[in-house]
């Protein structure tokens, strides 16, 4: 890999870092969750969403440290990134009823991390796909019976989050957007400057190049001068004299 290349990589690696740091953060907050009391996974069912969390970020930092990710269209695997969170999150979304206020607040700062990279629609497309899979869940609680499963506090949630998800996609995408017009800018100012330093560049070596010609030519005469004075010359006809 060129210097540019693994300078790209090690910023892809340290956004991976900060992502990994948002998992932890989200399973803390679940151990506060259960041990306030607003809901209760069993050893298992910790055990499946410590060890998913786990493999996924495993997955992905070798999938970095070996260069996979630069065969992708997107070498940071953003969108791949926020899919596998938001099916991370499922799990605690489905065991955890009475907490999912908090649970789906934690898919926020997932969001967020595709502000730079993801353009509108790619981000709308993962904004439905996450409401996709919110669906799933509540439909299945609803064909379950789920003691305590109130429909019409389901659907307020999952249209009040469905509002704050795409408001997000619409948001991001319009950041993304703006960041690659001026990306754009950048690299036409960028080719201006370039000109205008090739302009300058070759006024220089003209500049140059007149100068060594005058040189040359005032040389030229001041031997022309000198073989004047001593050779004989008559001043009348301008000839040499014998």
């Amino acid at each position: 890999m060129d210097q540019e290349v693994l300078k790209a990589q090690r910023l892809r690696l340290g956004r991976f870092g900060m992502a990994a740091a948002t998992y932890g953060m989200v399973i803390l907050t679940t151990l506060l969750v259960q041990h306030l009391g607003l809901g209760r996974m069993s050893a298992g069912q910790w055990a499946v969403f410590l060890g998913l969390a786990l493999a996924g970020n495993l997955a992905f930092l070798s999938i970095f440290l070996k260069g996979w990710n630069l065969r992708f269209k997107d070498p940071s695997l953003t969108r791949e990134q926020i899919i596998f969170s938001a099916l991370w999150g499922l799990w605690a979304l489905y065991h955890l009823p009475q907490a999912r206020p908090i649970v789906l607040i934690f898919y926020v700062p997932a969001f967020c991390f595709g502000i730079l990279r993801l353009n509108r629609s790619d981000y709308l497309k993962v904004a439905g796909t996450v409401m996709g899979l919110y669906g799933g869940v509540l439909v299945l609680e609803y064909l379950q019976g789920r003691p305590g499963f109130r429909l019409d506090y389901e659907l307020f949630l999952f249209a009040l989050f469905g509002i704050l998800f795409y408001w997000l996609a619409f948001f991001g995408g319009f950041v993304s957007d703006l960041r690659r017009r001026l990306r754009v800018q950048n690299l036409e100012i960028q080719k201006a400057n370039e000109g205008l330093l090739r302009e300058m560049q070759e006024r220089k070596r003209a500049e140059e190049e007149k100068d060594r010609l005058l040189r040359e030519l005032r040389e030229a005469l001041a031997k022309v001068k000198t073989l004047k004075g001593l050779i004989p010359i008559c001043a009348w006809c301008k000839k040499i004299r014998d």
